[in-house]
């Protein structure tokens, strides 16, 4: 993660939650700092399906979100890096 430190994240722990809930609070969460003036959003899961659908999901979304980085944080622990524009 090229030059941003981890205190820029807001972080958002998902751990024990499946689909689709991990994408509904991923989304409300995300809009939220969205309208706020945007941020930087970071997932924790450890339902290995969400690290595929949220991407796919926040893509769908057309808001501008970007996924930065996927990474295993441990034994079935991911976290997802999401930068979030402005939204209006």
């Amino acid at each position: 993660m090229r030059g941003k430190s981890m205190s820029d994240y807001e972080t958002l722990d998902l751990k024990g939650e499946h689909c689709p809930d991990t994408f509904v609070c991923t989304k409300i969460k995300a809009e939220e700092i969205g309208y706020s003036g945007g941020g930087k959003l970071k997932v924790i899961v450890d339902y290995s399906p969400a690290v595929e659908s949220i991407p796919r999901s926040l893509a769908q979304e057309n808001k501008g979100y970007s996924v930065t980085e996927v990474k295993k944080a441990g034994n079935n622990i991911y976290e997802i890096y999401i930068d979030i524009p402005p939204l209006e």
